[in-house]
């Protein structure tokens, strides 16, 4: 019974893990590993100067990555933080000059004026 339970805690958790990240593209998407995303997504949860929820993972070349992570930040603001990674001698690091921030505000539908008295 044990061993039944090991076995699916093993192939059962990494895929509940993975289900919720998006998906890589890009020119050079099939030329990165499993390894290699999972090594990239362990980066962007460990770095503490970008939000950690993963929007996008964009490969440019076989060895650099454009990562977007962020969402909603109030009621009318998503905010994202965009920056690439590097894979030098087998080890993605992120380049921590590279991040920039972008807000975008959302415009919100109303009913015509609202009359305070």
């Amino acid at each position: 019974m044990r061993n039944l339970i090991g076995i699916l805690i093993a192939v059962v958790l990494p895929v509940v893990a993975l289900a919720g990240f998006p998906p890589v593209t890009g020119r050079y998407a099939s030329s990165l590993s499993q390894g290699d995303t999972q090594q990239i997504r362990a980066l962007v949860t460990k770095e503490p100067h970008v939000d950690h929820r993963l929007k996008t993972i964009e490969a440019v070349r076989p060895d650099k990555v454009h990562i977007q992570t962020g969402g909603k930040t109030a009621v009318d603001t998503n905010t994202y933080n965009n920056f690439n990674a590097y894979k030098r001698a087998g080890k993605w690091t992120i380049d921590t000059a590279s991040i920039e921030i972008s807000i975008e505000t959302i415009v919100l539908p109303n009913s015509g004026q609202t009359l305070i008295r």
